[in-house]
């Protein structure tokens, strides 16, 4: 029996809660992918923006970010016009910080739901195994091995969705707030070079 084999034959042995953890299984992972996604295009334009930010005309490229890109005409307007480039910095944090922020709540109600559904497949299992308890006695403990089977396989399903999600999302989390601290030291550092 192959892998596919066991997960399909689990998941149908788990009963209908398997499909709303199979749900936020997936939720989650496009959220985390999506997040991801996002946060290596910043540090990439981050580090375009940098090498650039030398340059005499440093509008004149294109850093894959829009908010990078307002950033290079801000500092090619300090450089040349003497304008204020802690403002510009300002403003792009204001923008910048919320669009890395969006979705890390979300992701993180979703992987607590997992476990949550996991429970809500054990009390169906139980529910189940007391029935046949009450029709049919104690006696036959291969019907009564239905419900439990029911009970622990949605309780696997819950915790197996949301422990490597969870570990995910502190990944996810920890590159952000590492890019966040790079982004306002390379700005503290302009502002001392261009004010």
């Amino acid at each position: 029996m192959n892998l596919l084999d066991l997960f399909l034959t689990s998941f149908h042995r788990g009963g209908p809660v398997m499909w709303p953890i199979l749900g936020v299984s997936l939720v989650v992972w496009i959220i985390g992918f999506d997040k991801l996604f996002r946060i290596r295009n910043l540090t990439k334009a981050r580090k375009s923006f940098l090498q650039h930010a030398q340059n005499a005309a440093p509008e004149a490229y294109k850093t894959g970010s829009m908010q990078y890109d307002m950033l290079a005409k801000a500092v090619a307007g300090a450089k040349s016009e003497g304008n204020c480039f802690g403002y510009a910095f300002r403003e792009f944090l204001h923008t910048t910080i919320p669009q890395l922020d969006d979705g890390f709540s979300t992701m993180s109600a979703w992987i607590s739901a997992a476990p949550l559904l996991g429970l809500l497949g054990t009390v169906n299992g139980m529910i189940h195994t007391f029935k046949i308890i009450m029709e049919f006695g104690i006696g036959n403990p291969h019907m009564m091995a239905e419900g439990i089977s029911i009970a622990l396989l949605t309780t696997q399903a819950g915790l197996t969705v949301a422990f490597p999600a969870m570990l995910f999302h502190n990944f996810l989390l920890n590159r952000k707030n590492r890019l966040v601290h790079s982004i306002i030291r390379d700005g503290e550092e302009l502002s001392k070079r261009l004010d």
